[in-house]
């Protein structure tokens, strides 16, 4: 699995870091956590924002 630092993440969003620092807060798109509390996304996190299902969103119906 990729993880992308706040930095990285926000370039691939064309946002800046301090809008997702306040997603983060708001709950909009919440960062994971390293054991020493630094933020960090996911591909699947990407992939979600842009709309684009992953494997863990198909659901039996």
């Amino acid at each position: 699995m990729v993880n992308y630092k706040p930095k990285d993440f926000a370039e691939l969003l064309g946002v800046s870091v301090k809008i997702l620092q306040r997603w983060d807060r708001e709950g909009i798109l919440k960062a994971h956590r390293t054991s020493t509390d630094r933020r960090y996304y996911t591909h699947d996190q990407y992939l979600q924002f842009k709309g684009i299902q992953t494997e863990n969103d198909v659901r039996d119906v």
